[in-house]
């Protein structure tokens, strides 16, 4: 609850401070009126008191009481002008009548105090009662009522004024580690969360620096590991480009001469030529990977007529059965290579993985080229969604065969993101659809 209604470290601090130095000054101020406020009534009684004794001198030396003094000679009332008997409780009169000379009095409501006392005069028993005021103990009370008042808004002042300093000495802190913390997250690796003169913070700082380097530590290693990684492949795609750039054509002078033969002869001239051609296929793939890891690939824009180039790219792979359906409007100023890699990679993934019939269909919106390559497979089930853009990463319980090296969406992804665009999963009706929007270059 308390986390709803005040979420703020700020809000929190500020409150249970002035509430602990309110209820601190509430407590003492209480303690000392209740105290103060008896002292007052004491001292009224006893100097109404005072007044009586002054007063009962008095009468034995001249005979007359005062006005407000009732008189009870053996147990008759001589005089009670102001009906003061009605208003003496019976134990105060009992208490005087059974002891002679000894001066008795209560406390009566509406700051009034009752008083009796009684002698011998002679042969009689003579009992003298009086109701007083308790003269100043309103005024002192409304004093004890401002004193308390003006301590407690003092008090609230001061909890405001402490709680304000606490927040500042706690919060100032915080905030120089979020901002720090915020750098961090901004890719800023060189920044390290400052020293606070807090002993808890300085502990979670210390421990995240300490973090920070080891990440670091860590993250040079990575990086050494992914350049020599990189570099690798690169040398090893170089080193097989030229005898691979051999193989191929011997492969198709094998393909053409063998291709009508049935026997061993033909089925090995045969497979010879697919896989020359797909080993080719995939040391183009890594070494176009290692120039983009690199940060040297290039967009060579040119106007193009993208339904033509694209059927064309379709058709020379021997994939006759795939229509390009869609019109463009005219030509489309992109990179042709770029643009002829994304959709036969796509093409070529359809093609293995997923199930006739397989379609190209393009569109234009404005300066966005939209190429959809749909098949009617099986699809990626949710466990691989995630990854399917990965390179490396084969689904190969997800589609009805499998095959490749895992690299043709990745590579179709990077190419579309270099064209401005991206490459979006879809699964509607039983069909599944890979569909690629690209910018126009200017």
């Amino acid at each position: 609850m308390i986390s709803r209604l005040l979420p703020s470290l700020r809000a929190r601090v500020m409150l249970g401070t002035v509430l602990v130095v309110c209820a601190t000054a509430l407590g003492v101020g209480g303690a000392i009126t209740l105290s103060a406020r008896s002292w007052a009534y004491e001292d009224a009684q006893n100097a109404a008191l005072a007044v009586f004794t002054e007063e009962m001198e008095q009468t034995r030396v001249d005979g007359p009481s005062p006005p407000d003094v009732a008189v009870v000679r053996d147990g008759v009332v001589t005089f009670d002008r102001n009906d003061v008997l009605s208003q003496i409780p019976d134990s105060v009169r009992s208490s005087v009548e059974s002891s002679p000379g000894v001066y008795r009095f209560e406390r009566l409501p509406s700051e009034r105090v009752a008083m009796g006392y009684s002698r011998s005069h002679g042969d009689d028993r003579v009992s003298y009662f009086a109701v007083r005021p308790l003269e100043g103990v309103g005024e002192k009370l409304d004093r004890l009522r401002t004193i308390l008042v003006a301590s407690v808004a003092g008090a609230v002042v001061l909890g405001i004024a402490f709680g304000a300093f606490v927040v500042r000495t706690v919060v100032r802190p915080l905030r120089t580690v979020e901002s720090t913390a915020k750098q961090i997250a901004a890719g800023d690796a060189s920044v390290r969360m400052p020293s606070t003169g807090v002993r808890e913070l300085h502990d979670v700082t210390a421990s995240l620096n300490e973090m920070l380097d080891q990440k670091d530590a860590v993250t040079a290693v990575l990086r050494d590991e992914e350049q020599r990684s990189t570099r690798f492949v690169a040398d090893v795609s170089h080193e097989l480009r030229s005898p691979l750039a051999a193989l191929v054509p011997a492969a198709e002078v094998l393909h053409e001469e063998l291709s009508d033969d049935t026997g061993v002869r033909g089925r090995a001239a045969r497979l010879m030529s697919e896989e020359i051609t797909a080993l080719s296929a995939l040391v183009e793939d890594l070494l176009e990977m290692t120039r983009r890891d690199a940060g040297l690939s290039d967009v060579l824009a040119e106007p193009v007529d993208v339904h033509a180039l694209i059927t064309d790219a379709v058709r020379r792979r021997g994939w006759h059965d795939v229509p390009v359906t869609g019109s463009v409007g005219g030509e489309f100023s992109t990179d042709p290579r770029r643009l002829t890699a994304i959709v036969t990679n796509l093409v070529g993934n359809a093609v293995r993985h997923g199930a006739p019939p397989v379609t190209v269909d393009l569109e234009r919106h404005g300066t966005t080229l939209t190429v959809t390559v749909s098949d009617h497979g099986d699809g990626v089930s949710v466990d691989h969604l995630p990854r399917v853009f990965e390179r490396l990463y084969k689904v190969s319980d997800a589609r009805t065969r499998t095959g490749g090296a895992g690299l043709g969406l990745a590579i179709a992804r990077e190419n579309a993101r270099l064209l401005g665009g991206d490459v979006d999963y879809r699964r509607e009706s039983g069909v599944t659809s890979f569909v690629v929007r690209v910018e126009r270059a200017l």
